[in-house]
Order: structure tokens, then sequence, then C-alpha cells
């Protein structure tokens, strides 16, 4: 004997319980999304930008006390908080030979100077660094780089070590 076996559409009164799941969802991933930055890691950067020259002061947002995670050129886990991306190349890009003088000129101040501090190190879950078109003091990049376990990319095109650095 054969039964016949037909599916029925989902009843209406199941709906409000799928949205509810769904507003539960979107709730516990909306919070994971504002995890502050790790204190230990916000006093690392501070003192990485206390080494730098920052003619146009770019870095502004980097305050004592501020959430780093929302900082000019961080980039956080959305869950952990942890600093896994410093984007500091120039905001502005390189002008073409032609441009005229105040052009040159603000891309020149746009460019982050100074020593790269040691407290990079402290970032243990860092895995992109970008600094280039910078001009920074020079350091033994080998050895300096390769003390970061988790970087994964590091940029540094264009820099030339001390180029218009003090």
């Amino acid at each position: 004997m054969a039964i016949a076996t037909m599916t029925a559409p989902l009843p209406i009164s199941l709906f409000p319980f799928l949205l509810l799941i769904a507003a539960i969802c979107f709730t516990i991933c909306d919070a994971n999304s504002n995890a502050l930055c790790i204190q230990s890691e916000r006093e690392a950067l501070l003192k990485f930008k206390n080494h730098l020259i920052d003619p146009s002061n770019r870095l502004s947002s980097w305050v004592e006390g501020g959430d780093c995670c929302e900082w000019i050129g961080v980039v956080c886990h959305n869950s952990t908080g942890h600093v896994h991306q410093l984007n500091l190349a120039p905001t502005l890009s390189e002008p073409d030979e032609f441009a005229p003088c105040f052009e040159w000129e603000a891309y020149e101040r746009s460019k982050l100077g100074g020593k790269i501090n040691s407290s990079l190190l402290e970032l243990k879950h860092l895995s992109s660094l970008d600094l280039s078109y910078n001009n920074f003091s020079s350091i033994y990049i080998l050895k300096f780089f390769g003390l970061l376990g988790s970087l994964t990319h590091l940029n540094l095109s264009s820099w030339i070590p001390g180029r218009n650095s003090s």
C-alpha cells in the first residue's frame, strides 16, 4: 500500500518566530562588530605615534583614551578588537611630474617620517602593515619586521629609509 506524502507550506504562525530568530542573529553579529580595541595595543600604537613626524596631522584621531579601532589607518578584528591591519600610506596620490609645486608640497606633507618604534612588536595579531611611500629613518628592516609573527602582508613600496626625515 503506497502512502502519498504532500508537503504543506509553513503555517503563517511560524513566520514571526523566524523573524525573531533573524533579529537575534543580527543583534549578536552587530554586537561583535563593535568590539573596542585592546588597551595594551592602544598604548603600543600611541608609543609608535610618539616617534613619528606627522606634518599633515593625519594621525590626529590617535589620542589617549580613544578607541583605536576607530583611528585612521587602524583596522581591528570585528569580534576580538585586536589590531590586525595598519594602513599608513599617504592619503594623497603622488602628483604627476608636471603638477604645480603646491601639489607636490601637499603630497610631501602627507608622508609620515621619524622612527619606527619597536612598540609595533606588541601588536601580536598584526597581519597587514602598509608603510609605503613614507620617509622613515633607517632601521634594520628584515630583523625588525621578521619579529612580527602574525605578519602576512608588508608593503614598503617606494620607501627609501632616511630620505627627508630627521
